[in-house]
């Protein structure tokens, strides 16, 4: 046997006593831990909160409702009322009413004898600035009619701000009985990013960017303390195609994200898109004594009708 295939045989060995070879688990099992989740729109009146159990891995037993969590919930150290409003999936949601302003502490802690205690805090981010949305149409290589769309922001100077990117439609048909533009929902569209700069500056991109932006979030490194223009766009025809006798607003959302929220969406982008022989991405949490995230969001909006 030559010295190539002496080596592919070895190698065909060490590969496949690899794949079969069993590992039993000697680590020990940790303890059922309360699961908070709430990412809060500050120019919502009422937010909700999901309580959850997060259960180890190879245990036998299934997650369970939380009951009687012993929620807290304080504004700028003021308690604020917390309501029961339904269960879904094992999850239990709870309400609260707010009038949130920037600045404002948004403190949150839970408790059972059987998960402990768990304990969140946050701040309300001020809100982005638009200076402006311009448009311009452009064919692409597919031959579809695309909205570029260009969001001019005005960055807040000597601090580290983090955004979110939303695109949403609205198509009022013209004729006898038609609903009305107030009784018609807006609907999400997807934001193409490939063509801006800031989605491919950002730390934790491996392979293609386009698969590692599922939430359009990115932080004002490249532009910080001045205006920035994104160039962002949408495809003409991405909700119900455009009739001669339809009008179509678009609404540009951006959002200011705090850095916990940030942080836990980024990590969830990561996590859902990494190679797996990266190493190991740990979801973001900043709920200590259990996990999940207490995070909030800021929006600013404005509506264009582009021509056609």
């Amino acid at each position: 046997m030559n010295r190539a295939k002496y080596f592919t045989v070895l190698l065909s060995i060490l590969l496949f006593t690899a794949c079969v070879k069993d590992v039993d688990f000697t680590g020990a099992e940790t303890a059922p831990k309360m699961v908070v989740n709430s990412m809060i729109n500050c120019k919502s009146d009422s937010n909700l909160l999901k309580i959850s159990e997060s259960v180890f891995i190879y245990s036998d037993n299934k997650p369970k409702i939380i009951e009687n969590p012993n929620l807290q919930l304080k504004i700028n150290d003021i308690p604020v009322e917390i309501k029961f409003d339904h269960i879904k999936n094992k999850n239990s949601y709870y309400s609260f009413n707010s009038q949130l302003l920037p600045g404002d502490k948004i403190e949150l802690s839970g408790q059972t004898a059987e998960h402990g205690t768990v304990h969140g805090v946050d701040y309300v981010p001020s809100p982005p600035q638009i200076k402006s949305v311009n448009y311009e149409w452009f064919t692409g290589d597919d031959n579809y009619s695309y909205l570029r769309t260009l969001i001019t922001i005005s960055d807040r100077p000597s601090s580290k701000n983090y955004y979110r990117i939303l695109i949403q439609e609205k198509t009022i048909p013209d004729y006898d009985g038609a609903p009305t533009e107030d009784e018609l929902e807006w609907i999400n569209t997807e934001v193409y990013i490939d063509q801006e700069i800031v989605f491919n500056n950002i730390d934790g991109v491996a392979g293609d960017s386009k698969f590692n932006h599922t939430y359009r979030i990115f932080p004002n490194d490249l532009f910080q303390g001045k205006d920035y223009t994104l160039n962002v766009y949408i495809r003409k025809d991405s909700g119900n195609p455009w009739g001669t006798l339809e009008r179509r607003l678009v609404k540009v959302e951006i959002q200011s994200l705090t850095e916990s929220l940030y942080l836990y969406l980024r990590s969830v982008e990561i996590a859902s898109n990494q190679d797996y022989f990266q190493e190991p991405v740990k979801v973001y949490s900043n709920i200590k004594g259990g996990y999940g995230i207490l995070g909030i969001y800021n929006p600013t909006e404005k509506t264009i009708e582009p021509e056609k």
